[in-house]
């Protein structure tokens, strides 16, 4: 993933701060967690995935414009987030929110990425059979989210990518997965 991450989904993050967006929708964090999960376990195509940004709702849009380029900005980030699965860094710290102190808030992410396990269970099977640590890794910042503060530093970020990288390998190695939808709620 570029370093320049803040420029993107700019049509996305205007249309969630004009209010017009579903209550529950994901923030750019969780999306890249939710659209890296995917990714691993194999692509789905956007009408699967789509509805889940915006919590099973039906999203208001201002004009037809509108509605082009936020689902513009998505499709095009869903590429660009595939496409990081073969980085080194496939969470960059530009992507999360800065906490302060050298620590990055991660939990958003790792409810993302959790929330991709939910829509398409059956080949994270694999990992739970295989990489238990792995996906506890990636997956505990959502955990401590809960407990703690879901923070990491720049270490504990690129713990999370050795991991993420691990399960992309073991994921993408895997025999074809007989999928599991679930609907977005």
């Amino acid at each position: 993933m570029s370093d320049d991450i803040k420029n993107q989904l700019e049509c996305f993050k205007a249309y969630l701060a004009s209010g017009r967006a579903p209550r529950w929708t994901m923030g750019p964090a969780d999306i890249h967690g939710f659209l890296t999960g995917l990714a691993i376990a194999g692509p789905l195509p956007e009408e699967e995935w789509l509805p889940w940004i915006f919590s099973g709702e039906r999203p208001q849009f201002a004009s037809n414009e509108e509605a082009w380029n936020v689902m513009c900005d998505l499709i095009d980030f869903e590429e660009q987030v595939r496409c990081s699965l073969g980085s080194y860094r496939i969470v960059t710290a530009q992507l999360l929110p800065y906490a302060g102190n050298g620590r990055f808030s991660a939990a958003d992410w790792a409810e993302g990425l959790m929330q991709a396990i939910a829509v398409n269970p059956g080949p994270w099977q694999k990992a739970v059979d295989t990489a238990e640590q792995s996906l506890a890794t990636v997956l505990s910042p959502c955990y401590d989210n809960q407990q703690v503060d879901g923070l990491i530093n720049l270490d504990g970020l690129d713990e999370m990518n050795h991991h993420l990288r691990h399960l992309a390998r073991i994921m993408q190695a895997a025999p074809s997965h007989q999928m599991f939808h679930a609907q977005a709620a």
